[in-house]
């Protein structure tokens, strides 16, 4: 029994767990929408969790899991992110074999204290307040604006928080325009040609033909462009598309290097 937490990462099982594995999956979402971080508004200047993660792990603490299936959990926990705080997030997932759903969940994660007899502590982990989210790639990006908000004016804390939320503004706007670079000089500058990056293959299909291809190329682009962020690994299904479309290492490494 599987749960991955990622964005895009249905992408992860779609076209690829087959149901005859012995293999349950559950994920944050689809193969092609970000997931989210939760609990950003607090005291402690950082997102404390994500969507769905802190849905399945608060729902596991407040039920009894003798009597909950990883079915029902999955009906709660997708309902629940999808709708986050009357808000939209992503939307939950599962794959593999299905039947595994009808397990109770104490027979993959234990029974919780809450639920024996003998025990005494009370179920109140659940939290329900209101909260803010973001997609988790914007976490970084909500804390370095929340840093310097709150840096007193004209103070070196205030100038610190400025340098750090540009250049991390700047190395995304960077990693942008390199793979645009990459994708122009592959296909040429015409229309239509930005798709690679973003064309998603119909359901069911995996994300990629060529696995070793789509890591080589990852690590051909690193090579020449500098490790991808966390940000920057939104453009995993550019690489991908770069595979399907049949281009070779030797153009990728002349692209790369071009553009970089």
């Amino acid at each position: 029994v599987i749960y991955l937490e990622a964005c895009e990462s249905g992408s992860m099982f779609e076209g690829i767990l087959t149901n005859n594995l012995n293999i349950y999956a559950t994920t944050a979402s689809n193969s092609t929408d970000p997931s989210f971080a939760a609990y950003c508004d607090n005291e402690y200047d950082t997102c404390l969790g994500d969507v769905y993660s802190v849905s399945w792990l608060e729902d596991s603490d407040k039920t009894d899991r003798r009597k909950e299936t990883l079915k029902r959990q999955y009906e709660s926990v997708r309902e629940r992110t999808l709708h986050w705080d009357d808000g939209s997030s992503s939307e939950v997932m599962q794959y593999g074999d299905k039947m595994i759903s009808n397990d109770f969940l104490d027979n993959y994660i234990g029974a919780n204290p809450a639920t024996n007899k003998n025990s005494k502590t009370n179920n109140a982990y659940f939290f329900d307040a209101p909260t803010i989210f973001v997609s988790q790639r914007d976490a970084t990006i909500l804390h370095l604006r929340h840093k310097l908000s709150i840096a007193p004016e004209g103070s070196s804390e205030k100038s610190e928080a400025e340098k750090r939320l540009l250049l991390e503004i700047a190395e995304r706007e960077q990693v942008d325009n390199n793979i645009k670079r990459i994708v122009n000089i592959l296909f040429g500058e015409k229309s239509g040609s930005e798709e690679v990056i973003t064309n998603v293959r119909s359901a069911g299909q995996p994300l990629v033909d060529d696995w070793d291809c789509f890591k080589n190329y990852m690590k051909i682009y690193e090579n020449h462009c500098g490790t991808l962020s966390t940000y920057g690994k939104k453009y995993s299904r550019t690489f991908a598309n770069i595979c399907n479309a049949g281009i070779s290492e030797e153009q990728m490494i002349v692209a790369s290097a071009k553009a970089c």
